[in-house]
């Protein structure tokens, strides 16, 4: 059995212009460790299948955050991280984007009336955007950023505003 990166190479093989090598591969790791602060939110009970729910409301939080906390927005992230055997109830990990962390989620996750705090901050903020004709929109002055480019056709700022109404707020 082999597996990937453990298999033998040959000493004498072609270079990426076609020419012969004539040495051994090395591997290299060109990640790293990325030590920072992380606050996980789970909405227990609650399953939505659609992922640009999900993308939305992370994305919405993330912006959420930055306002109620008066954080630089480029110095909080966030991920889906799904539940093994239930794909459909995801967790939202915020994080400081800043390496050692800069202590944000910390404040944001220090009691119920931050939570509270974010998720009011964030209904608002979703609420009075004015995008689109209705609230089945994003613009880069609610949900999207440069970053988040890749699930821009996803986002959309109606589900989290329907989703905080039912269930948060």
């Amino acid at each position: 059995m082999s597996f990937l990166g453990n298999e033998e190479t040959p000493m004498n093989h072609k270079n990426a212009w076609g020419g012969d090598y004539k040495g051994k591969l090395i591997r290299y790791s060109l990640g790293h460790k990325y030590t920072t602060d992380i606050l996980q939110l789970c909405f227990e009970g609650y399953e939505n299948e659609d992922k640009g729910f999900w993308l939305s409301l992370l994305y919405a939080l993330i912006e959420g955050a930055s306002d109620a906390f008066d954080i630089d927005r480029q110095d909080l992230d966030g991920c889906l991280y799904p539940y093994i055997g239930n794909p459909d109830s995801l967790a939202l990990l915020l994080f400081d984007n800043v390496p050692g962390g800069a202590g944000h989620v910390k404040r944001i996750a220090q009691d119920e009336y931050s939570i509270s705090q974010l998720l009011e901050t964030t209904y608002m903020k979703m609420k009075g955007c004015t995008c689109g004709d209705e609230e089945d929109a994003s613009c880069y002055g609610c949900l999207r950023t440069f970053a988040n480019q890749f699930c821009h056709d996803e986002l959309n700022r109606g589900k989290v505003i329907k989703f905080l109404e039912e269930y948060c707020l």
